[in-house]
């Protein structure tokens, strides 16, 4: 059975045990409502037989968002930290939510959304999967002069300047790297359109930023054994020069909270960092948290009164990274020193992610079935579209949703990637002709052949090491006590050569062994 990751920062839950009236009708009943929440949060109630499962979460986060068993520390003192009150929280979403029925037939369908982009947070799934939904209804993007940038204004904000002209009555979608800014994007925004985001723990997104972005090449740390360890022995002393501190925004440094509009990366003021985010909790109806992420687009159909057909992905990580440097342990002292260097992010992350769960409390006691379905549904039509079907296949509905139809095409449509659907909805914006369109497509698949060709050969090239490492060690065996490799270099006979007759059959270990000793013992005489 597949199961909702359970496990909140600071205490776990009873969950789906926690009822919620639809509406709070009365002073008293919100009252009511609001002391059992502190009642139990005090008491620390516990969720027993709750165990992380192998969920699409996983898979959408891939190798980059594997947390080593010491980042938990990190996430010890958020109580403390704590900024809004969650009672306001959790009366706010009772409201946005118009309580708590899975699927409402009466729900009608919202179809512009502004999403704030934060790198390597799975903005990229999520981003495709707001493309595809736009392309489908024919909606108006949000689109850079530079129709195939990736980037609408990042890192110094949007301005009209970098936008292409359009001639629409109104934008749709905002999908594209920038910082939020209010005024000037619920202007440009449709007036019914909602803003979400997508936040990622904080510790395991600087791991992933530090090396996507190559800031262990930038900061000479190469050479270093541990990398970010070494930075975190004194991230201040990085990025630190009168020049640095000149650039608008530090990858390293409370990068989602400058997406989400909090300018001075270097100010920590804890009442000015209340207001930002209060704003934001404000404006945002909803942010996603990758943690959670099915979690999260199972609110955000019930949000925008979408189908789970709406927001099937694909279960392949997009802009998958892995670490050029193996996982490392980290020392108390540097966790709280990324902690204190970027503060504000970790504001950020602790109140959305209660926020979130808080939606989901709000959403119901049925909301575990109704994870539980959707995660069923895109499992089976990810399996059926890695088949490469040909005939289009009806799955069952359910409580929360009817029977949905794929086709084959749409299973071609799951597998886009981000600049797959940014050549299309560049031509559907007449910003080039269908002959541009068909060289940007070919210029694409060619770079994709490319780059599976060099995972292809980096993988093989790791396997054939893996089996020379283990010949090696399977000789050095037979000399107990010896350094092998450094009486070869002596004796000037080549490692690779005795491993590669190995490797052919032409020698046996245990033979190549005794040719060994007898060569070694003639160079001594």
């Amino acid at each position: 059975m597949r199961i909702l990751a359970t496990q909140e920062p600071r205490r776990e839950m009873v969950m789906w045990n926690f009822s919620c009236k639809k509406k709070i009708g009365t002073a008293s009943t919100a009252l009511i409502i609001l002391t059992f929440v502190l009642l139990y949060h005090n008491l620390g109630i516990s969720r027993q037989g709750t165990a992380r499962s192998s969920s699409a979460d996983t898979n959408l986060r891939g190798v980059d968002a594997i947390q080593d068993d010491s980042d938990v520390r990190v996430t010890k003192e958020w109580r403390d930290d704590a900024v809004i009150n969650e009672a306001a929280v959790e009366n706010r979403v009772l409201n946005a939510h118009g309580g708590t029925n899975g699927f409402n037939p009466q729900c009608k369908m919202k179809k512009s959304i502004a999403f704030m982009k934060v790198q390597k947070a799975g903005s990229q799934t999520t981003a495709c999967i707001l493309q595809r939904f736009g392309y489908e209804h024919g909606l108006n993007f949000v689109l850079p002069k530079k129709c195939l940038s990736v980037k609408l204004g990042f890192p110094e904000g949007m301005t009209n300047k970098i936008l292409m002209k359009q001639n629409v009555d109104e934008y749709n979608l905002l999908v594209y790297h920038t910082v939020y800014d209010r005024v000037k994007l619920h202007k440009l925004m449709a007036p019914d359109t909602q803003f979400i985001a997508i936040l990622r723990e904080p510790f395991s997104h600087l791991k992933s930023c530090f090396f996507y972005f190559h800031r262990d090449k930038r900061f000479a740390l190469l050479t270093e054994k541990n990398p970010l360890g070494k930075y975190l022995d004194n991230p201040w002393l990085y990025e630190g020069s009168k020049k640095a501190k000149k650039k608008p925004v530090s990858m390293t440094k409370n990068l989602q909270s400058y997406v989400l509009g909090w300018k001075d990366r270097f100010n920590q003021d804890r009442e000015e960092v209340r207001k930002f985010i209060s704003q934001l909790d404000s404006d945002f109806p909803l942010i996603l948290i990758l943690e959670y992420f099915d979690a999260s687009l199972v609110l955000l159909r019930r949000l925008m009164c979408w189908s789970f057909y709406n927001i099937l992905y694909d279960r392949q990580p997009r802009n998958e990274q892995k670490y050029s440097k193996p996982q490392s342990m980290y020392t108390e002292q540097q966790l709280q020193n990324h902690r204190n260097s970027s503060w504000v992010d970790y504001q950020l992350y602790d109140h959305f992610n209660r926020s979130l769960w808080s939606k989901i409390r709000a959403a119901g006691p049925d909301f575990q079935d109704e994870l539980e379905a959707f995660q069923q549904l895109n499992d089976d039509v990810n399996s059926y579209c890695a088949g490469k079907p040909k005939k289009k296949k009806t799955f069952p509905g359910s409580k929360w949703n009817g029977p949905v139809e794929i086709k084959p095409q749409f299973c071609e449509d799951l597998k886009k990637e981000r600049f797959q659907w940014d050549i299309k909805i560049c031509y559907r914006a007449h910003a080039y002709g269908k002959d541009t369109m068909l060289a940007n497509e070919a210029r694409f698949q060619k770079y994709k052949e490319n780059r599976e060709n060099t995972v292809t050969t980096a993988t093989k090239a790791k396997g054939t090491q893996r089996k020379s490492d283990q010949i090696l060690n399977d000789l050095k065996k037979r000399f107990p006590g010896v350094d092998l490799s450094a009486v070869m270099k002596k004796s000037d006979i080549p490692v690779s050569k005795v491993v590669m007759a190995i490797k052919q059959g032409q020698y046996t270990v245990d033979g190549a062994a005794q040719r060994l000793k007898t060569l070694i013992q003639n160079t001594k005489q």
